[in-house]
């Protein structure tokens, strides 16, 4: 009796055994699969080191991004060149010298059609509190000083902007336009800083071109740049 009684324990002993080793496979594989997840989700890019002439599918296949993923729907049929528009809904680990990206932030990259060479990119940072910093760790290591600065204000007593239906705006806005030349890389940055004190808001917004792009000249016209720098 007390053998029949010994084999039912060891018998139900080696049934847990097993039943916990089967549950042991599923347990780890979930945790590579997650690892897997997180690695994917650290991809990094930061604006400050892209190369110019860089290619397109190159740079967003490093942080696990194809031109499908383009959020604009619209295609360039008459121009040579193409904007990629960081999409909104996907969890990216963008910077720029360090500083983070916001998933609220406009940010586009433009290539040539021919070869998918990037030779600009645009961002809007929205409410950026440290905008003045931002500036400053981009500029740092190109230069002592702006090769342009214009401080423009707004108050209700002396308007100079006008709003979208062409009347005088009335807020206390600060406006400030830098250009940086980084002469050794050869890039111009165009940084336009405005601050609305009465509506406690700002926008950064930052250019950046390739000056030896046959697209610089073209696009310093188109954006204006030549109304107050043309160099």
């Amino acid at each position: 009796m007390k053998k029949i009684i010994l084999s039912q324990i060891i018998l139900s002993f080696v049934l847990i055994n097993c039943q916990e080793k089967t549950t042991v496979k599923p347990n780890s594989k979930i945790g590579v699969s997650n690892n897997n997840i997180a690695k994917n989700n650290n991809s990094k890019l930061d604006f400050k080191e892209l190369k110019f002439g860089s290619n397109i599918e190159d740079v967003l296949k490093a942080i696990d991004l194809t031109t499908n993923d383009n959020a604009l729907d619209e295609y360039n049929i008459s121009g040579d060149y193409e904007e990629f528009q960081f999409p909104r809904n996907k969890k990216l680990n963008l910077s720029i010298a360090g500083n983070a990206i916001s998933d609220s932030d406009n940010i586009s990259l433009f290539y040539l059609k021919e070869n998918k060479k990037i030779w600009c990119y645009e961002m809007e940072l929205i409410n950026h509190k440290d905008s003045d910093k931002i500036v400053s760790s981009i500029t740092k290591t190109i230069g002592s000083k702006p090769a342009f600065v214009e401080k423009n204000v707004n108050t209700k007593e002396r308007p100079i902007f006008l709003d979208e239906n062409g009347e005088p705006k009335t807020d206390h806005i600060e406006e400030t336009k830098e250009v940086w030349e980084d002469t050794k890389n050869k890039i111009t940055y165009f940084f336009i800083n405005t601050i609305n004190h009465s509506k406690n808001d700002g926008k950064l917004k930052i250019y950046v071109l390739d000056k030896l792009s046959s697209k610089y000249k073209e696009w310093v016209s188109y954006r204006s740049f030549d109304m107050f720098y043309n160099k």
